[in-house]
């Protein structure tokens, strides 16, 4: 018997999702966990994709072109380091707005709506580095954002 809210429960990447032109995975590295959105989970408001980035690849992966969304984002890095959770395992080179960032340790970034992000490039990956970039979908668009 199927439980109420089984629905909600997403253990698998989006069927045929293609990632959009500016993102640029390495299917050696980057491995995708799962993908939500409204259609993922009928009525979601708020969506995230998960993927893992894995040691093994090139030095330098150029993950994300520079890029605009009309609304609010939330990207987090973490990498798999028992030793110390804030050593992000890799460095990696972001621009905000314009602005160039090194970040090696462990965190997240919020980036307001229109404003740039990108290029992104991580180098020199030594752990896994868990990567979620989470967003508005579906109606949850409307409600801020139109």
């Amino acid at each position: 018997m199927a439980r109420k809210y089984e629905k909600l429960f997403v253990t698998k990447d989006k069927p045929g999702y293609k990632y959009p032109a500016h993102m640029h995975p390495d299917a050696k590295t980057t491995k995708r966990v799962v993908y939500i959105d409204e259609e993922t989970v009928q009525g979601a408001e708020f969506g995230c994709e998960n993927m893992w980035l894995l040691p093994g690849g090139p030095k330098e992966q150029k993950i994300m072109d520079a890029n605009t969304q009309p609304y609010d984002r939330f990207f987090g890095f973490y990498a798999l380091n028992y030793d110390n959770i804030r050593d992000l395992c890799a460095e990696m080179e972001v621009y905000i707005g314009g602005e160039k960032h090194i970040v090696k340790r462990s965190g997240a970034m919020f980036i307001p709506a229109n404003l740039e992000v990108g290029p992104i490039t991580i180098r020199n990956i030594t752990k896994p580095i868990f990567f979620t970039i989470e967003f508005p979908c579906g109606e949850g668009l409307n409600k801020k954002y139109q």
